[in-house]
């Protein structure tokens, strides 16, 4: 099998995607249920869970079958899912982001080959598939993308004498020492999750190294460069400055206290995330969000052969067991149904991936725009680490950065777990 880093160059505007899945065994419909067809998806907040169970609903009605949907936060999909995955027994429709993860999964024989059994695959931006296809062939069928940034609070910025958002590490680290100053917590982050923390070393090395020397590490399973070592070092130099609220360290993303929660309160001036952040906080919170959000690319690094116009980023999608039965695919192109769709993206505040994307939306909300913008200007995307590289490096990446926030690791710990990872992983 193909190394699973992938990594789409040219990424046009209001489509693209890249993203995650799980783990491996067999396969099964989730043997817990005795519905026609069973779905596991993390929309596990209104609007879109009240959606997609009416989309399962409308479904059922017409077709004369049973869904049993269930909903389940981020986190803790990821750890049910790879349970079922151990276990051989699988839902029939069950999210993915693609990746690594995902290549896994075909590998085990989980996933069932796509490709040309979707009646709907003309109404998706090429682009958008590439995440979800392996050797050639297609196992994942995209409804959303977008890219990681910072999304801030420009009041609060404002506030802190901010006149811009900084283009360098040094304007950044200039800027949480700022904020500070004005007794504003700098940034939101759910070390409790782990994957939000991923972002910054896995941007810090995009900007060191670039996006061809984070490729060339992936190949060789050696990310001994100085360019990594220099990325934790700065990840740790962050964390030094103290800019995370109280707590951090047991927060979690989704919840009433978490990240997306106090971002949406006002109680933190930014967040690093993707494009679903405006949503979450408004989820979360219980509020309509900061009045005046603002999104900015993660800064250069002086010295750094990375630029702004090189994205971290991931989207949705759902993939299907390999045993599932045929109206899973009709389920999945039910999705795709232009009155569906255009619900659902309005709703949730999705970036469509539709081949002609103002069908479906001719005009997309403010904050869906400024990621439809940054992908029509991106020169290079990154799936997330945790997601493009096999489970067992990605977990470490997540959790060696957790060490690196809490001191725990230094930045040589970090590379050496890493390449132990890979030499592990064979």
């Amino acid at each position: 099998m193909r190394n699973p880093l992938i990594r789409p160059r040219a990424l046009v505007a209001a489509g693209a995607a890249v993203a995650l899945a799980l783990t491996a065994a067999a396969c099964g419909d989730s043997g817990e249920s005795d519905a026609d067809l069973t779905w596991w998806h993390i929309q596990n907040q209104d609007p879109l869970m009240s959606t997609w169970q009416e989309f399962a609903d409308d479904f059922e009605a017409e077709h004369d079958l049973t869904i049993d949907v269930q909903p389940i936060e981020n986190q803790a999909f990821k750890d049910r899912m790879g349970t079922a995955a151990q276990s051989g027994d699988v839902p029939d429709i069950f999210h993915t982001w693609g990746g690594g993860v995902l290549a896994e999964q075909v590998e085990a024989g989980l996933v069932q080959d796509l490709t040309g059994k979707l009646d709907c695959i003309d109404q998706i931006n090429p682009i958008a598939l590439e995440p979800y296809t392996i050797d050639g062939k297609l196992y994942g069928m995209p409804f959303d993308a977008g890219v990681v940034g910072f999304w801030y609070n420009m009041d609060l910025f404002a506030q802190a004498g901010i006149d811009q958002p900084p283009a360098t590490w040094t304007e950044f680290l200039s800027a949480v020492e700022a904020l500070k100053a004005a007794d504003i917590t700098p940034i939101a982050l759910a070390g409790a999750d782990k994957w939000p923390g991923h972002y910054y070393w896995t941007y810090l090395a995009m900007r060191t190294v670039g996006l061809d020397g984070l490729e060339s590490a992936a190949a060789a399973g050696d990310f001994s460069a100085e360019g990594f070592v220099q990325a934790g070092q700065m990840v740790a130099d962050l964390a030094a400055l103290e800019p995370f609220q109280p707590g951090f360290e047991s927060a979690v993303y989704g919840e009433a206290d978490g990240q997306s929660a106090i971002m949406g309160e006002g109680l933190a001036a930014m967040e690093l995330m993707g494009q679903w952040a405006p949503q979450a906080q408004r989820d979360n919170s219980g509020t309509d969000g900061p009045e005046n959000l603002g999104f900015f690319p993660f800064p250069t690094v002086e010295g750094g052969v990375g630029t702004t116009t090189e994205w971290l980023g991931g989207g949705n999608g759902y993939a299907v067991a390999a045993d599932a039965p045929d109206e899973a695919l009709d389920f999945l192109c039910n999705f795709m149904e232009p009155e569906n769709y255009s619900r659902a993206i309005t709703e949730g505040n999705l970036t469509p991936v539709a081949a002609d994307p103002a069908s479906v939306a001719p005009e997309l909300n403010e904050d869906s725009q400024k990621v439809v913008d940054a992908l029509a200007g991106a020169t290079g995307t990154q799936l997330y680490l945790d997601q493009a590289y096999p489970p067992a490096i990605g977990g470490v990446i997540n959790d060696a950065t957790e060490g690196l926030l809490l001191g725990q690791l230094t930045p040589e710990d970090f590379v050496a777990m890493v390449n132990e990872a890979w030499a592990a992983e064979g």
